[in-house]
């Protein structure tokens, strides 16, 4: 069809109008995604340890520094627990960043990104959450295994180290979450619980979905369900198993080789730092937690801007949570990682090069 003088300007107009609404439509919507590149160039760059130089410039210049800046602690729960918690503080730092790490992880796997924190002018505060490294093991079958009984205990534990070491410390600074997997999920519940605490939050590859694997997620619901009422709950559940000191850079969380070996060798050489799977009930746990924390009215509690980052090659936790959650949240976006798997801040150079940019522009606007 032949489009005259008089349709073709209406046609323009229309066309206009189009892209305009839309133009509209995405400078409202806080949870738009947004794709990394890989090519970005920024300051940070020079900052990145080089992988060919990694595990001699951690050794002979990371660890030294860290270790000046260094305090840590024990914070008492209940007469039972004893949580461990690290605090770097550096003078007339642009504000604080409290890290809430994985599943199965420790502080120590952190080093490289406190440098960077550090480096940038911000304090930082850690803690290792209860079951994990220094805060002792919960394990029944075995020390390396991950149980708990209720996933809340992780937020108060949470709260209580907010409450107690960092508030008390930090005065009027500017307060930063940096939350990884397990940790993220932890500190979603945490912004929707107590919207006020903090004035921006990184949720990295955040577990706001479980990836159960083989088993479709209602199985896993229902076995884990059943397992927990069942004398079962503090038994492995199924795929779960002890720790192995088995080398496998394929089956880590990181494609940085360098990266992946120079944690290894310090939870091979560290018992405390050994973790293997998880139990029916922290699975069951879990997967509660996660479905209450992407709902509508939860979600929707969160006011504190939030950077979402996701791993194209994830494969511990599905993105439809961090989605949901996303579209719920009244200041979120979505960030995807293209070509990452989990551990987005292990990430080979090219990828955490653009990760850091994309980290560091967000916390000094939010200053």
């Amino acid at each position: 069809m032949k489009l005259n003088h008089k349709n073709k300007l209406n046609y323009k107009i229309l066309l206009f109008l189009l892209m305009f609404s839309l133009n509209i439509i995405l400078g409202f919507n806080e949870n738009t995604v947004v794709y990394a590149d890989e090519n970005e160039k920024a300051e940070i760059n020079s900052l990145v340890v080089d992988e060919d130089n990694y595990e001699q410039f951690m050794k002979e210049t990371v660890e030294p520094y860290l270790d000046s800046k260094r305090l840590e602690g024990y914070l008492k729960i209940n007469n039972d627990i004893n949580l461990y918690y690290q605090k770097y503080k550096i003078e007339n730092s642009k504000g604080t960043i409290v890290i809430s790490h994985g599943f199965g992880e420790t502080l120590e796997k952190y080093r490289e990104m406190i440098y960077y924190f550090l480096c940038n002018g911000y304090s930082v505060f850690g803690i290792e959450h209860r079951g994990h490294g220094r805060s002792g093991s919960l394990g029944v079958v075995d020390k390396s295994q991950i149980h708990i009984e209720d996933f809340n205990l992780y937020i108060s534990d949470f709260k209580s180290f907010m409450d107690e070491v960092v508030k008390s410390e930090i005065g009027d600074e500017k307060l930063f979450l940096f939350a990884h997997s397990m940790g993220g999920a932890i500190g979603t519940k945490f912004l929707e619980e107590y919207p006020d605490y903090f004035d921006a939050s990184i949720l990295n590859a955040p577990m706001l979905e479980v990836n159960t694997g083989d088993f479709p997620e209602f199985i896993a619901e229902a076995i884990s369900w059943i397992c927990t009422i069942l004398p079962f709950g503090d038994k492995y559940a199924p795929t779960q198993k002890p720790y192995s000191n088995k080398y496998s850079v394929e089956d880590s969380c990181t494609s940085s080789e360098p990266r992946y070996k120079y944690y290894y060798n310090i939870q091979s050489n560290n018992k405390e730092f050994q973790r293997g799977g998880a139990s029916y009930s922290w699975l069951k746990e879990s997967l509660d937690i996660t479905e209450e924390i992407t709902e509508k009215e939860n979600a929707s509690k969160v006011e504190t801007p939030v950077l979402l980052f996701q791993a194209e090659k994830d494969t511990y936790v599905k993105p439809r949570g961090q989605n949901e959650f996303a579209q719920y949240a009244k200041k979120c976006k979505v960030i995807l990682m293209s070509g990452s798997k989990h551990e987005i801040y292990r990430e080979k150079n090219g990828i955490l090069k653009a990760y850091l940019n994309r980290v560091f522009d967000f916390y000094n606007n939010n200053l």
